[in-house]
């Protein structure tokens, strides 16, 4: 029987695990259980005004604010992004938006 269904096309679109996992620590509730979904896919965007937005995040924070125009699947508006920075064992660091809808508890983050 699963040679008829074929193979499964899984996407993963979170951020690396330990940076899932440690998000814990930053108030995101059950971040290894909720759905984490990247906002450059839910906020329309060409890519040359992304690389504008991540350096100056406030921007995205404008964007959003916009009434009626960008919800989370849940149909609430989409939460407000805080800016983490997250610093791994090999000193490297990587820098996050991240927010979580109160609602669904959906995580949505973009690279900063």
């Amino acid at each position: 029987m699963a040679e008829q269904l074929g193979p499964i096309d899984e996407s993963c679109d979170s951020p690396p695990y330990s940076v899932v996992t440690a998000c814990r620590r930053v108030g995101i509730q059950e971040p290894e259980d909720v759905r984490w979904c990247r906002l450059n896919r839910v906020v329309d965007a060409p890519a040359s005004e992304w690389a504008a937005l991540r350096r100056q995040p406030w921007k995205l924070l404008v964007r959003l604010a916009v009434p009626g125009v960008r919800r989370c699947s849940c149909g609430q508006r989409l939460p407000g992004l805080d800016r983490y920075t997250f610093t791994f064992r090999t000193g490297r660091e990587a820098s996050y938006l991240l927010g979580q809808c109160a609602s669904c508890r959906t995580v949505y983050w973009e690279e900063a």
